[in-house]
């Protein structure tokens, strides 16, 4: 069984990533190889190990090494700060089930972040390090939640459609640049009770490893048969009114004057009186170009007119154009000019008394019928 509390500061407590072992009664339900082979060593090279400052020793951060496909991290901690790391492209497709907390994933590509109960189907190919992800709040809070880290290659030989559904769900338009793929979804079919027994499962039980491990498996079923939930449908030209088209000039303006630090999407869609999927939909039928790529434009052009009209470091021009990561700001950047800031810095002739240039909103490169 698993030993979860590590070093002690004060009276917080180090709550690592722990391997939960096989007990030798059931080792013959696992396969051998699975904590040593290919993939699981795909799993270590993917991020760092797990960890979080806690005031609880009874926390939880388990690891399960289920086959030489799928391993699993059961994660229940009250966490007192944030943890982070960079991700490696491993080719691993990560159904992480997020029950409370948060998790944010930054990139030259754009965001991804959910703080609400959801799914996160995830996928970063094979030479894409453009990632980097946080997971917990800024204010101490509970880190509740379950990922599957599979195979993509093991999950396409279930049968036809589910690999179909994949490619779907996980296609990635630009051949030529490995980008990681996402979407996200409500829990689908009965992933939530599942979740619930694994995160309160006892794991003193000496079956505790093969009850989770069913468990695992049940998950798995239950989303690659609702998977359509989160996939989404064959794309096809939405019928937009006049009131649509309204709505949406309205939502660019917003996200043009506000994309430092724009609003989340549900909250526009419902301020805008349409759902979701409608909305960043039909913002890219419109105006050629999806709500997170328009508003990485519009920081990465504020940011290109700062660095040639101000004497700002680059680090404060990346954080005043909305970027944390420097290095996703530098990444971002040279891919969106084709030169990097401090050639653009270089080449640039600042005046001696420049300040910061009050950019009006810009809509280059897109359309606007």
């Amino acid at each position: 069984m698993a030993s979860t509390a590590g070093a002690v500061f004060g009276r917080r407590f180090a709550i690592g990533e722990q391997r939960v072992v096989v007990p030798p009664e059931i080792q013959c339900l696992q396969a051998a190889d699975a904590a040593v082979s290919q993939f699981a060593m795909r799993y270590l090279a993917y991020r760092r190990p797990l960890q979080f400052l806690s005031d609880d020793p009874g926390n939880r951060c388990d690891i399960y090494y289920l086959s030489p496909w799928m391993v699993m991290a059961v994660v229940d901690v009250a966490a007192l700060d944030q943890f982070e790391s960079p991700l490696s492209g491993q080719n691993i497709v990560e159904f992480h089930y997020r029950m409370s907390g948060a998790i944010e994933i930054a990139g030259s590509w754009g965001e991804c972040s959910l703080t609400e109960p959801s799914c996160l189907l995830w996928f970063q190919p094979n030479g894409c390090d453009d990632a980097s992800e946080r997971l917990g709040s800024v204010s101490p809070g509970r880190e509740t939640w379950v990922s599957l880290y599979c195979d993509r290659a093991w999950l396409e030989q279930f049968n036809d459609g589910v690999s179909a559904i994949l490619d779907s769900a996980l296609s990635i338009d630009d051949d030529t640049i490995p980008v990681p793929s996402y979407r996200v979804g409500p829990h689908v079919g009965a992933t939530i009770p599942v979740l619930r027994e694994m995160v309160r499962a006892n794991r003193e039980d000496p079956l505790h490893w093969l009850y989770t491990s069913a468990k695992a498996n049940e998950l798995l079923y239950e989303t690659l048969s609702n998977i359509r939930l989160i996939a989404p449908a064959v794309e096809c030209r939405l019928k937009l009114t006049q009131r649509d088209r309204k709505e949406l000039r309205a939502i660019r303006d917003k996200l043009a004057a506000d994309f430092v630090a724009p609003p989340r999407l549900p909250v526009i869609a419902r301020r805008a009186g349409m759902n979701y999927s409608k909305l960043c939909s039909g913002f890219r039928q419109l105006f050629g170009e999806s709500i997170a790529e328009f508003v990485r434009r519009q920081r990465l052009e504020f940011a290109h007119d700062l660095l040639r009209t101000s004497e700002l470091q680059v680090r404060e021009i990346a954080r005043q154009a909305g970027y944390a990561h420097h290095g996703s700001f530098t990444s971002a950047f040279s891919r969106q000019f084709g030169c990097s800031p401090k050639q653009v810095r270089r080449a640039g002739d600042v005046a001696p008394d420049a300040k910061p240039v009050n950019r009006m909103p810009r809509y280059r490169n897109s359309v606007t019928s």
